[in-house]
């Protein structure tokens, strides 16, 4: 029994390394996806409405602008009818935004699934019906910050030698065979307003959030190896 009770153990704590990076992956995701102020503040410093109308030759206002992204956002978010305010949009650009739905809701019920998770395996290690047991010394919170900081890294490394690049595997690794993603501002005038530097932003934030994530938990780790130390 004292055999199996270890081996549960040791399954457990890697459970709870992989549910961790999955928590912050997915929290730090999630960031910019319900954080409409960030686009707002965007607009301005990005130029978004003289772009759209030195290309589309109207007279769009910043408001038009905010309209037509909370349509988009109220279709993903709350299943409204899709539209994008005063904007043209095609057949094909409207279902790249369907595509999308699946993708936001993906990342919503990971955080969700993961913190659930997360919370119930700590309140059973702090029950004592479970150990989440330290590896070669280091928590599972130390652990799992350095692995979730190693693939942002790795990642960001990628972006600043080719965003470009970057940006065009994660859609042909997310939509898969499919070539919607590629917009032609003239039948779709809605990808005037979420133009590159906007997407790099949202890199940004994401990758800050979670680098706040992951450093708390090496700290929590790093901390909580030393105050055993001072302990033996």
């Amino acid at each position: 029994m004292e055999k199996e009770t270890r081996l549960i153990d040791k399954i457990l704590t890697i459970v709870f390394i992989i549910v961790s990076v999955l928590f912050i992956l997915s929290c730090s995701i999630f960031t910019p996806l319900m954080n409409r102020p960030f686009y707002y503040s965007q607009i301005d410093k990005l130029n978004i409405v003289e772009t759209l109308n030195t290309y589309t030759h109207e007279d769009y206002t910043k408001d038009d602008v905010i309209e037509a992204f909370d349509d988009v956002m109220d279709f993903i978010w709350k299943g409204t009818e899709f539209k994008t305010g005063k904007l043209k949009y095609s057949e094909s650009g409207k279902s790249h935004f369907e595509d999308c739905v699946g993708l936001f809701w993906l990342d919503f019920i990971v955080l969700i699934v993961s913190s659930v998770i997360l919370v119930a395996l700590l309140i059973l290690h702090f029950l004592k019906i479970i150990r989440i047991k330290n590896i070669k010394g280091f928590s599972p919170l130390f652990l799992s910050g350095i692995i979730t900081v190693g693939l942002v890294v790795a990642l960001g490394v990628f972006g600043l030698i080719n965003f470009d690049l970057l940006f065009e595997c994660f859609h042909k690794v997310f939509f898969p065979g499919k070539d919607n993603w590629v917009f032609d501002y003239r039948y779709d005038e809605v990808i005037l307003i979420l133009p590159e530097e906007f997407f790099m932003n949202c890199a940004i934030m994401i990758g800050s959030t979670l680098f706040i994530l992951s450093f708390v938990s090496i700290g929590y780790g790093v901390a909580k190896k030393i105050r055993k130390g001072k302990l033996d």
